[in-house]
């Protein structure tokens, strides 16, 4: 029964959404080491640009927030078509009032939201094990297809073997088979590589950069300048670093500042977008060196991609980035009858 819970448009208590997700992921987790999506800066950054609010879902009881879906707008680029989206994320429920049909009426809340705006699809990252992956016959029994799009595997690239080890509880084979792959050797200095921070100037050329994967890549995002904007350049959250050659931006890797929470908390960065149609091998390579020296500077122990195939990741596998034992299932809750995204190769989209 939920007849004390109130369904309703986020009202905007961002530290009480962090406190409240906080308890619930740890609960779940133990003493595994968790990405902090609620940081209240990093919300800001995913929530700030969306007019709209009735995207972001909320569940109240009285003044107190316990249960939350945000539905981020997006369009795609499939079959030279565009299609309207959102990406469904950073759902989570109290955990003191866990099968209580709580997430079940968020869900039926995101449907008549969806229905009213025609929304195509919406896109959901699922981990296997965990509390999302079981709401997922929820999501089914709305009468609407929820298909398989791609299994994304985690690779990573380590830069502080020592505080890794300590946060995320690492085993003593897991650390010598770091070493033996050499995956947490200092980067390689490549002063061939013009690599510098994203200027407002470089906006054009970015946009540019990132529209291109449309009609290249099977299912693919469009951007528009005002939203890539705040995507490329948040401070504190999202950075940029672009590559120049003969004064003109040929490369880009935005990535995001997350704090894992293990047993101690670390700063990570996620690599969110990625483009460098036109640089050659050596050029690729040497910025991806410069990248990671950069985010080493930034004190950042680590970083994290996942493969979405939608660049050629080489660069990175010579950087000795490698496989790590994880992956996510992105999943569509396909609302347009006359498309399916079931089974795609390569997907340019984000990773929350």
């Amino acid at each position: 029964m939920i007849s004390d819970i109130s369904i309703e448009p986020f009202r905007g208590d961002l530290k009480g959404l962090e406190s409240m997700a906080h308890s619930s992921w740890r609960d779940e987790y133990g003493m595994d080491s968790f990405p902090n999506f609620y940081r209240p800066a990093f919300l800001k950054y995913l929530f700030d640009r969306i007019p709209d609010k009735r995207y972001l879902i909320g569940a109240y009881q009285e003044d107190q927030i316990v249960s939350f879906l945000a539905n981020l707008p997006q369009r795609f680029c499939f079959q030279g078509k565009t299609f309207r989206a959102v990406y469904s994320c950073l759902m989570v429920t109290k955990k003191e009032l866990l099968h209580r049909g709580i997430g079940k009426a968020l869900i039926h809340e995101a449907l008549k939201l969806n229905q009213s705006l025609n929304i195509d699809f919406s896109l959901l990252t699922l981990e296997k094990g965990h509390r999302s992956t079981m709401m997922i016959q929820n999501f089914e029994q709305t009468g609407h297809p929820v298909e398989q799009v791609k299994r994304n595997h985690v690779v990573a690239r380590i830069l502080d073997l020592p505080s890794v080890r300590e946060s995320e509880g690492l085993k003593k084979w897991e650390s010598t088979a770091i070493k033996f792959i050499g995956a947490h050797r200092n980067p390689k200095e490549m002063k061939s590589v013009s690599l510098r921070e994203f200027r407002p100037k470089d906006l054009s050329r970015c946009l540019e950069l990132l529209n291109q994967y449309q009609g290249k890549v099977e299912l693919a995002l469009i951007w528009d300048r005002d939203d890539l904007a705040c995507e490329l350049d948040f401070p504190g959250v999202s950075q940029t670093l672009v590559c120049e050659k003969s004064g003109q931006v040929e490369g880009l890797i935005n990535f995001i500042y997350h704090e894992h929470l293990g047993r101690t908390k670390r700063r990570w960065a996620w690599i969110n977008h990625v483009a460098y149609p036109d640089l050659s091998s050596r050029e690729r390579y040497g910025f991806i060196q410069g990248f990671l020296q950069y985010i080493k500077e930034e004190h950042c122990v680590g970083a994290i991609e996942w493969t979405k195939n939608y660049y050629s990741m080489r660069p990175l596998f010579r950087s000795r980035f490698f496989p790590y034992f994880r992956s996510v299932n992105l999943v569509s809750w396909t609302f347009n009858k006359e498309i399916s995204l079931k089974d795609i190769s390569r997907v340019y989209e984000v990773q929350i």
